[in-house]
């Protein structure tokens, strides 16, 4: 019981040694945190006070306000967001190259997942208006870490830390607002406590921690049942603790679970402040520009006002006066009064001089914020070039404040880096999106297999069905193992400078410089430009496989030429088989003759052949020549043509010569077979004479031209519907 107790003392000690921290922490703070909110309404357009407003309302003066404030940081934050930033990992040695790599690939993947982007523009505004901007590297259950933003006006730090990173401070915090709900979902095992701290809470935080809207009180509101909580990291005894409390109980209290690139317990609050006064008070780019948007806002205030306003002179004699200044104000008043009675006293001599110091005001606030050569105003006509050349001049002005931001980028992802190598210890994929039309997977910590030596290539199989791992070879892909070092890879805004050289290659081509079109996409802006160019490749590929319309007339008509040279060739053939027939029928009758005739006519089958080829091969030259010009109309005559003379003249010759051969051989046959009455060989000579009349019958007869249903070729066949 006595041990229960000493720890509860103990534990109560602990919890208000704390809560003094924290207690120190906002009353040295204070004032400069009332000093952010300032900063903030300028950044809002909020820039009179109350009592400057009542006293413009008792003159009749009009509260103008001209906010130069918002562009000028909503400039600085879109100068950084124009330049490209992005982790980039290198090897310690020469084996962790490929390491490198993964490493780049998962700080990357991580980037995304917590849209970085978007909260180092948000982050970056903060740095810019209150002057700290800070963020949590956590990981959630999955073992998906995250990047979170902390809001300004929740950070609390060691009052004594002088350094900008706050690497001196012993302490540093979050306090928000929750509701008792929303406490207990997070700390189920504290409800007790949590309920307890909102019906006994006394203590009361400052102003500029108070609740939104300020409505409560203390450290809880048992009205609306929302309760302050405070996050806290602090040194103990060299290492960082991680403690969460309330105003009555501790919460969690455990010494950090992250740890460093060395091993030891880290801080996983990150935090930078723009800059650091003598008094330890931080502060931002506002803070020096609500001078000049006072004067700006005042001067340009009381020049409308001396303008619209006029002093007058009225004779004692003048009974009402408030009428004569009513009537003086309207712009088509009346006024009676005698001459010299009412007079205007000049007081609008000094609106001059409140122009120009409106004027001085400006040209401040316009040294206060970025350049115009930063921005890319005032750069009508000049190059890309000469763009990008002003550009860096001007970023001369902004590099302490955004190599301070830069250093906090940079101090982020090695906090993340060093999360990756001790929570990623289990397989698991990454997706890396830098081609958006191709992203790629990594396998994290990937098992080495265990290889079958008796099979090459393949991995031996446990009793499982499942391959064996190799307990001696490390993992692949393993953040464990990787030595590297993180940096930052930025460059600058080239837009200007690639449109400007686009436009040049435009310009080329206008001039009649051959430059293939894949060059001048490759320069463009395109957004998709990788994937017009992978279409056009694969156009020119499918284009290189396949003839010209041109080439493939001449194919075609070269096919259609050798389709006729063969079917007179066949043609041929046949009238070449026909003859032997005859030769060899009249061999019977006279063997010498017949050899002579026979030498005849295979003499005119090669004349015959020769010419045919001749002619085959000159139609063929000259259909090629004229393809283009009504090639088919000319083919189909030419074929006409040339079958119709090479029959007809076939027919002429061939009849001709048989009925001379007829008649003589009439006349010895019917010697013969009157000398020797040999009527058998009658008979065979009368069914020869049937068989040859049979065979000029189908070489006279009339041809037509068809075309073949399945392959389209066109042919020349014997019109047997025309036959008597």
């Amino acid at each position: 019981m006595a041990r229960k107790a000493k720890q509860q003392d103990s534990t109560d000690d602990y919890l208000e040694e704390l809560k003094r921290k924290f207690a120190r922490a906002q009353d040295l703070c204070e004032l400069a945190r009332q000093d952010w909110n300032i900063d903030q309404d300028y950044y809002d357009g909020a820039q009179w006070t109350d009592d400057e407003i009542r006293a413009l309302n008792a003159r009749k003066q009009p509260a103008l306000v001209f906010n130069h404030v918002k562009p000028a940081i909503n400039s600085i934050i879109g100068i950084v967001e124009r330049g490209k930033t992005d982790p980039k990992a290198w090897g310690r040695t020469p084996k962790d190259t490929d390491s490198a790599e993964v490493a780049t690939d998962c700080l990357r993947y991580v980037a995304d997942i917590s849209r970085f982007q978007s909260i180092r523009s948000a982050s970056l505004k903060d740095m810019l208006i209150q002057g700290v901007c800070c963020a949590t590297v956590e990981i959630d259950q999955d073992k998906e870490i995250k990047i979170n933003k902390a809001r300004p006006e929740a950070f609390f730090y060691d009052p004594f830390s002088r350094s900008p990173e706050f690497e001196d401070a012993r302490f540093l915090g979050l306090a928000n607002w929750m509701d008792e709900a929303d406490a207990i979902d997070a700390y189920p095992d504290k409800e007790k406590e949590i309920s307890e701290s909102i019906n006994l809470s006394g203590m009361m935080p400052n102003d500029t921690y108070m609740d939104r809207p300020k409505d409560s009180w203390a450290w809880a509101d048992s009205k609306t049942r929302r309760l302050f909580v405070i996050e806290m990291w602090h040194k103990h005894r060299g290492e960082w603790w991680h403690t969460v409390f309330v105003a009555n109980a501790i919460l969690v209290s455990e010494k950090s679970q992250y740890l460093d690139a060395k091993g030891r317990p880290a801080c996983n609050l990150i935090a930078q402040s723009a800059y650091v006064d003598r008094d330890n008070r931080r502060y931002g780019q506002v803070r020096d520009m609500r001078g000049p948007q006072d004067a700006i806002n005042k001067g340009r205030s009381k020049a409308v006002h001396l303008l619209n306003v006029a002093k007058l002179r009225v004779d004692p004699g003048v009974i009402d006066v408030d009428a004569v200044r009513a009537e003086y104000a309207k712009p088509d008043g009346i006024i009676e009064a005698r001459e010299g009675q009412i007079e205007q006293l000049h007081g609008q001599e000094l609106v001059p001089a409140h122009i120009e110091l409106l004027r001085d005001a400006k040209a401040e606030m316009q040294r206060q914020s970025p350049t115009p050569g930063i921005v890319g105003r005032q750069s009508a006509g000049q190059s890309g070039r000469a763009i990008l050349a002003e550009q860096q001049a001007g970023m001369t002005e902004q590099s302490p404040l955004l190599g301070r931001f830069e250093d906090w980028t940079l101090r982020v992802y090695r906090c993340v880096w060093s999360t990756i190598k001790q929570y990623w210890t289990d397989q698991q994929y990454i997706r890396v999106t830098d081609d958006e039309n191709a992203p790629k997977y990594i396998m994290m910590n990937e098992p080495a297999l265990q290889m079958d030596p008796n099979n090459p290539g393949h991995p031996v199989v446990g009793p499982d069905g499942k391959p064996v791992v190799d307990p001696n070879v490390p993992p692949r892909n393993s953040p464990a193992q990787m030595d590297v070092d993180i940096i930052i890879d930025s460059s600058p805004d080239v837009a200007n400078l690639a449109e400007e050289q686009f436009q040049k290659l435009a310009e080329l081509i206008q001039a009649g410089v051959p430059i293939p079109p894949d060059a001048l996409i490759e320069a463009s802006s395109l957004p998709k430009k990788r994937l017009i160019l992978d279409k056009m490749e694969k156009a020119k590929e499918a284009q290189q496989g396949q003839p010209g319309p041109e080439q493939a007339a001449m194919q075609a008509e070269t096919a259609k030429a050798q389709v006729q040279v063969q079917s007179k060739q066949t043609m041929a053939q046949i009238d070449a088989q026909a003859h032997a027939e005859q030769l060899q029928r009249q061999d019977q009758a006279d063997e010498s003759k017949a050899q002579r005739q026979a030498a005849l006519e295979k003499q005119k089958f090669e004349y015959d052949m020769a010419r045919l080829d001749a002619q085959a091969r000159a139609d063929v030259a000259k259909k090629a020549h004229d393809v283009e010009i009504e090639r088919q109309r000319k083919m189909l005559d030419l074929e006409h043509g040339a079958q119709s003379k090479q029959i007809d003249f076939e027919f002429q010759t061939k009849a001709k010569e048989q009925d001379a051969a007829m008649a003589q051989e009439g006349e010895t046959k019917k010697a013969e077979v009157q000398a020797k009455h040999h009527i058998p060989g009658m008979e065979s000579m009368g069914k020869a004479l049937d068989k040859m009349a049979e065979a000029l019958k189908m070489i006279s007869a009339p041809r037509k031209l068809v075309k073949d249903p399945v392959t389209g070729e066109k042919r020349v066949e014997i019109d047997t519907g025309k036959l008597n």
